[in-house]
């Protein structure tokens, strides 16, 4: 029971890889129980929002449940469009070990088991107020999401990080993070077929909640339903995660510039990207408000190949700006009118 535990707890550990191994699950008669909370995994990934399981009273059968959705729902990220799920995946994992190893009850024990299972080069420290020791190459060799993790933040001795047991703790999940993110996305051909239509049901909620929340942060400023079709897509496109080609993501960006969106929601936007760099983000987004750059009007848009079918009746060669703008005035009217009509007000 104790190894089923710790496998739970830690589901990329090699105790897990190993407990999964000996009881041969079948592949294509996955437990409904587990592709339930794999797609629980999936959502709270996704939403950033904390995912846990309640161990009062647990059967060996619910912690084998359990063990059993961490593959399939990394199956399921594998396969998904909504953006930087590999990211928010992994990252929910780190936040995750980093808990269990500060809140159990026999917290160092449960740190150095983990650290042997993952066989991180350490030893324990006999320096005062220090729990352990990393090497400064096994330390820089691992990509910290956590700024609390970052070097500088930490004495070095003799070629070696000292560390708390929080640090020591936060290390570890640093791995554990890094163990995740690198072993997706897995290949298609490895996951079941039954898999595959769950996936795109559960991306196409994903994707809508997506921009449902992105456009209610716009509400009052911006509305999306007033986008030219060629806007519109590409709006669409950017918030489900895909990769933009430059001239799109530039004409995207400074059309909602013009719109009057702010710096900060532009990065909030482009950084659902595949291929998102903070600092080559900032960049060009700073470049848009400093030149005061505007969109690229009907032409360049149909050069580009970025033109919709419905384009040709929707736009009428109209700039982007001018087509949401002359949108904006009509919907401003009709609801003004509904207003007048609500107070009994004489509308004809």
């Amino acid at each position: 029971m104790e190894k089923l535990v710790f496998a739970q707890k830690f589901p990329f550990s090699q105790t897990a890889r190993n407990y999964l191994k000996q009881i041969n699950i079948d592949m294509n008669k996955l437990p409904e129980s587990a592709i339930k909370r794999a797609a629980l995994m999936v959502s709270k990934a996704f939403s950033s929002a904390n995912y846990s399981f309640d161990p009062i009273n647990a059967s060996n059968d619910l912690y084998e449940t359990e063990l059993i959705a961490f593959p399939i729902a990394k199956m399921f990220v594998s396969l998904m469009r909504a953006s930087n799920m590999r990211e928010k995946f992994s990252k929910m994992i780190q936040k995750n070990v980093f808990l269990e190893l500060i809140d159990a009850q026999k917290s160092k024990d449960l740190m150095l088991e983990l650290a042997d299972d993952l066989k991180i080069n350490y030893s324990l420290s006999e320096e005062d107020g220090f729990f352990a020791e990393v090497p400064l190459l096994t330390y820089l060799g691992v990509y910290f999401v956590d700024p609390e993790t970052k070097l500088m933040n930490k004495p070095l001795i003799k070629g070696k990080v000292l560390l708390t047991e929080n640090d020591f703790a936060r290390f570890i999940s640093e791995v554990a993070y890094a163990k995740v993110f690198s072993s997706l996305p897995i290949d298609k051909i490895q996951i079941p077929k039954e898999l595959l239509s769950l996936s795109k049901s559960i991306d196409s909620q994903l994707v809508v909640i997506e921009k449902k929340n992105f456009d209610a942060k716009m509400l009052g400023k911006i509305d999306p339903n007033l986008f030219p079709p060629c806007m519109s897509a590409l709006y669409t496109e950017q918030l489900a995660g895909k990769k933009l080609s430059y001239f799109a993501r530039l004409a995207l960006v400074s059309f909602l510039y013009k719109l009057g969106m702010s710096k900060t929601e532009l990065l909030s936007l482009l950084a659902k990207s595949p291929d998102f760099d903070k600092n080559i983000a900032e960049y060009h987004v700073n470049r848009i408000f400093d030149k005061d750059l505007s969109p690229p009007g009907h032409k360049k848009i149909e050069e580009y190949a970025l033109a919709t079918p419905a384009c040709v009746k929707e736009c009428r060669g109209r700039h982007p700006v001018q087509y949401y703008i002359s949108k904006l005035r009509v919907s401003n009217r009709m609801r003004n009118i509904k207003k007048d009509v609500a107070v009994g007000k004489d509308v004809s």
